[in-house]
This record gives C-alpha cells, sequence and structure tokens, in this order.
C-alpha cells in the first residue's frame, strides 16, 4: 500500500512540472511584456479629463539616451489605455496651439489607426492604419527614435521590425520635453524609465530652480513652525476704520462694517532683503504662519465664533507682521435700556477678544491710536433715523481666568477691548412727523368748545382721524417693546376726542332734547353759584338769567359742563405735552 502512495505522489510531482514548464514557455503578453517587468518603471497617469498635456518632462543630455550611430533621440515607454494614446514631443514645456511639435496618436479614431502630426491636433504628416494596437489589458511598448538628418521613426517592437511610421522633417526639431496625454473620457497608464530594458535613463519631472518668492516662502512655513504662537508674545495692536452703522431696535442688534488692521512681531520670520532679491515686505496666499483668532463676545448671527474669515497678511523684513481685514462685518447685541423713543442716545459695543489655547500666556488687544487715529466725526455711513456722535475704545474689566466658563460659554477676560458708539435718533424728523400733528389736535379739540353744531363735532372726527393715523404710522418706528410717551401722548388725546364727541352729543340732548322731569333744588342751586361760574369762566347770573335757569336749568348745565371740561383737556394736554418731552 505504501508503494503505491508513493508512486501516486512521483506522478503528482511530474505532472506539476511539466504544467510549470509549459506555462514558463508561454509569452507573458501579446508584445512579450510582462506586469512584473513595469515595476522597474516609473509610471504616470492620465485621468478621464479630456485632451490636453498638463505635465512635461524634460529629456536628459542626449548622451544619456540609449541612441546610435546617426540618431538625435532614442526614446522608450510603454502605456495601457483603451485608444487615443497621446505623446507630445516638443522643444518648450509651453507650446501654443500652432507651435510646431511632433504629436504621435497610438490608436486613434477608436484603436482602428495611428499617426504623426507637426502641430497639436492638427498637419497630420504620417498615417498607419494598423488596428487595435493599444490594450487596456496588455502594456504597449513604443520606441521613438529621431536621426541626424531629420528623420522619425516610430516602431512598435514586438509587433514587427519595421516602423509603424516614419516622418522626414526637413527643419528638425531639437526635442527637450515631452509629455503624455489621452483623449475623451479615455484613461491612460504610461510606464517610462524602465530599467528592464536599459531605458532608465531618458526623461525626469522638470524641476525649475527655484525663485526668490518661493524661496522665501519656504523659508518662512518652516521657521513659523507649524503656525505656532511666537514667543514672548503678549499683545497684538489693531486700528480701525469704520465704514457704516446699522441699528436695528427691533432685533436690538448693530450691525457695523468695518476696515480693520492688526500687528504683532514675530522674530523668527525676519530676513534680509538682499538674499531675497531685494524684498521688503511679503505675501502670498500660502502664507502658514501663526495669525490672531479673535471673537466678538457680544456677537450675533454670523459674528459668533471666529471673525477673521478673509484678510490680506503682510510679513515685513524686520520680522513685523500686518493683518488687514477688508470691509468686515460685525453683528453684536445692543439693547435699549431708557425706553424714551423717539430721544434715544444710545451706546453700542463691540466687545473683542483674542483666543488662545489653555497653557499659553494670555493675549492682550491694544488699540493703536497713534498710528491711525479714528475721528469721531469722521464719515460713516448711518440709516437716515441716527447720528453718528462719538467714538471710544474702552479696556474691559473681568477677574476671569478663562475664556470659556464651566457651561461652554464664552466671556470676558482681562485685556479684552470693547468699541463703544454712541448713536443719537434723528429728534427732528419725527417732531415733524408726529409733534405737529399732535400738537394740531390738541388746538382742534380745545377749539371745538367754543363752536357749536355740525362744525363742533366735524373739528372733533378731524382730531380723532389725526390720531388714529398717527398711532398706525407710529408702529412702523417705535420700539415694540415697549409703550413710548408719544404713543402715550397720542393715546390720551385719542381718548380725549371720543370725550368730547360724547360731550357734543350730550350737549345737544340737553340743550335741544331735555327731559321733561323737573331739575332737583340742589342742582339748582349750583348753577346760580356765583363761585361756579366765576372759576368756569360765566358771567353772574342777573335776574333773567336766574329765571331762565329756574325754568330751563339743564341748558345751562351744558354751558357748565362745556366750559369745566375745556379747562380740565386744557390742564390734562399741558400734562401730557410735559411729559412726553413735546
Amino acid at each position: 500500500m505504501s508503494n503505491l502512495i508513493k508512486g501516486l505522489i512521483s506522478i503528482c510531482c511530474l505532472c506539476l512540472a511539466l504544467i510549470d514548464q509549459a506555462w514558463s514557455e508561454q509569452p507573458a503578453t501579446r508584445f512579450n511584456v510582462s506586469f512584473s517587468q513595469l515595476d522597474s518603471c516609473e509610471s504616470f497617469s492620465v485621468p478621464n479629463t479630456g485632451y490636453g498635456y498638463r505635465k512635461f518632462y524634460m529629456l536628459h543630455e542626449l548622451s544619456n539616451n540609449n541612441r546610435k550611430a546617426g540618431e538625435r533621440l532614442h526614446l522608450k515607454f510603454y502605456v495601457l489605455t483603451s485608444m487615443d494614446a497621446h505623446i507630445l514631443l516638443s522643444v518648450t514645456s509651453h507650446p501654443r496651439l500652432y507651435d510646431r511639435v511632433y504629436e504621435i496618436v497610438i490608436g486613434a479614431g477608436g484603436n482602428t489607426f495611428s499617426a504623426i502630426r507637426t502641430s497639436m491636433g492638427l498637419r497630420r504628416v504620417a498615417t498607419s492604419q494598423e488596428p487595435n494596437l493599444v490594450s487596456l489589458y496588455e502594456p504597449t511598448p513604443i520606441e521613438i527614435v529621431q536621426t541626424q538628418n531629420g528623420e522619425l521613426f516610430v516602431y512598435i517592437p514586438g509587433f514587427k521590425s519595421e516602423p509603424l511610421m516614419q516622418f522626414i522633417d526637413e527643419s528638425p526639431l531639437t526635442i527637450n520635453y515631452m509629455s503624455f496625454s489621452s483623449f475623451g473620457s479615455n484613461t491612460a497608464r504610461w510606464f517610462y524609465d524602465c530599467g528592464f530594458d536599459g531605458y532608465d535613463k531618458e526623461i525626469s519631472q522638470e524641476v525649475e530652480k527655484p525663485t526668490p518668492t518661493k524661496e522665501l516662502l519656504d523659508r518662512l512655513n518652516f521657521l513659523a513652525e507649524n503656525a505656532s504662537l511666537p514667543e514672548n508674545l503678549t499683545s497684538v495692536l489693531f486700528h480701525f476704520q469704520t465704514r457704516s452703522l446699522a441699528y436695528e431696535q427691533t432685533s436690538s442688534m448693530l450691525q457695523t462694517r468695518m476696515h480693520m488692521m492688526l500687528h504683532w512681531q514675530d522674530s523668527r520670520l525676519g530676513w534680509k532683503p538682499q538674499d531675497f532679491g531685494s524684498l521688503e515686505s511679503f505675501e502670498h496666499p500660502d502664507l502658514r504662519i501663526w495669525t490672531p483668532h479673535m471673537n466678538v463676545l457680544n456677537g450675533a448671527l454670523q459674528s459668533v465664533g471666529e471673525i477673521l474669515r478673509s484678510y490680506e497678511l503682510r510679513v515685513y523684513a524686520n520680522g513685523n507682521i500686518t493683518l488687514y481685514a477688508n470691509n468686515l462685518q460685525l453683528t453684536s447685541w445692543c439693547v435699549d435700556g431708557a425706553r424714551n423713543w423717539p430721544n434715544e442716545r444710545v451706546t453700542c459695543d463691540i466687545e473683542l477678544g483674542l483666543n488662545y489655547q489653555e497653557g499659553q500666556e494670555k493675549l492682550a488687544l491694544i488699540y493703536d491710536k497713534h498710528r491711525k487715529p479714528i475721528a469721531p466725526n469722521e464719515h460713516v455711513n448711518l440709516p437716515s433715523g441716527w447720528s453718528f456722535t462719538e467714538l471710544s475704545v474702552v479696556r474691559v474689566d473681568s477677574d476671569a481666568a478663562r475664556r470659556y466658563n464651566p457651561k461652554g460659554m464664552m466671556q470676558k477676560m482681562d485685556g479684552d477691548v470693547a468699541i463703544e458708539f454712541t448713536l443719537q435718533r434723528n429728534r427732528s424728523f419725527y417732531m415733524t412727523v408726529f409733534y405737529l400733528p399732535l400738537l394740531a389736535c390738541q388746538m382742534f379739540l380745545i377749539l371745538s368748545f367754543v363752536l357749536r353744531s355740525t362744525r363742533r363735532s366735524a373739528l372733533i372726527l378731524i382730531a380723532l382721524l389725526i390720531t388714529a393715523w398717527g398711532l398706525m404710522y407710529m408702529t412702523r418706528h417705535a420700539s415694540p417693546h415697549y409703550e413710548p410717551p408719544l404713543m402715550t401722548a397720542y393715546k390720551t388725546v385719542m381718548i380725549v376726542a371720543t370725550y368730547c364727541y360724547i360731550l357734543h352729543i350730550c350737549m345737544i340732548w340737553l340743550e335741544l332734547y331735555p327731559p321733561r322731569s323737573q331739575a332737583p333744588d340742589w342742582l339748582v342751586a349750583l348753577i346760580n353759584s356765583n363761585v361756579l361760574r366765576c372759576v368756569l369762566g360765566l358771567r353772574f347770573a342777573d335776574s333773567n338769567d336766574y329765571c331762565d335757569i329756574q325754568t330751563n336749568p339743564l341748558r345751562h348745565l351744558a354751558k357748565i359742563l362745556n366750559n369745566l371740561s375745556s379747562i380740565l383737556i386744557i390742564i390734562t394736554f399741558a400734562f401730557v405735552d410735559i411729559t412726553s418731552g413735546v
């Protein structure tokens, strides 16, 4: 039994050896190029971004190419693509559309033909109708030879020994650069500088000499130590220029637009201008250095959190740094507690503070008034209802040791500042729009006491309509959070106008349609009182008046009510005008 098992094992080993030998004798691919061989090559992938040469390679000196006698250029590389393998040979790394170049396309027209062109996409000078030369699954070798007499040959090694295409150029180009591409939505992967075939020193990526700007950028980013905080930095200077203010009283918010500049010094970032092309200052979008993180402590809406999102950064040779924020828009809370519309004088502030990590030294904001002071009368755009009267920058007093309290709320710290704006509402506008109609209504109601019949009722109705209009129009301007004194005055005048109209109706009733019942004696005695008549501005009752009072006391009662109401209303209007600020 053991001999049988040994025999079966020997037969299996012999079969495996024969299979391995047969597999090793088969060609790796159609052009006898295996993927394991391509591991020794450099590669470049072309995405499906359409036709275009985006990356150029610089050819090494001709002595490094595998050229033979009589050759100017001898290159070899491999490609994996379904069609349209493009190779560009040019004099410069930035050829224009109609510049003379050598463009070689393998597998053009859906992998049905190949061509040589002397301009990008134009001027075909050689064509081969051999189809299916390129594939996504088999590397296609491409060999290009340029001879001294201007002949250009394109070979596909392993396909045939003769050139696939050739072109004789009477004015041959001196090739310095080359690039790869594809066409349409096709992708391609190119292999070059392959060690297994001896073409490992043909091309390399173009390495330009860094400019002074590039050298300085790299130096500053390196010395900035990953944008770390400069050593011994304790304060940041700032100044600003206010461009516009908008106070929204209904929402208790102040919207400010300003230009702001911050200044600090980082001794690590200084340089000698003569070493970098005489550059005294430097700015670049790729500059990665430490910048302050500024917050509006009483910020609202988009001003919650970091506010320096877009700015220009400039570094000077002595290590000074300037940050310029153009049209910085800030929104902060500002509550008007005076409750005296439309005579408000509001002081709104923008509380600014710098944020820093735990363990770092506190950073203070210092207003640099000497660099560019802001005058109170400097032009600032404001809504028509307000005027800008005063500006000041004050320090914020606080004993807090941390920027955030245990609840995660931002709080004030020592070193923060507040920019205070004092705004005054334009009172003259509201005097014209609201106070004059109010005074006119008061005069109409007082004059109504000397009129009779329909003229009196018409005057009262006019005053009533004006006050109603004024109240409705006032709701568009006054704060809805409280009832302003002026609104109280309008309400009082409207109540008085209603009373006057009711009084006018009662007087008509008493004079024209009095009750038939006899008036009580105390009422008759009161009407005949000379003291009361003197106070109300009525003449003393004579014998004729006395008899008339005895006969028609209610008509004289209407006169007394009229005069008494006029005096009380005049006193009421005087009190209302004083308390409302008229």
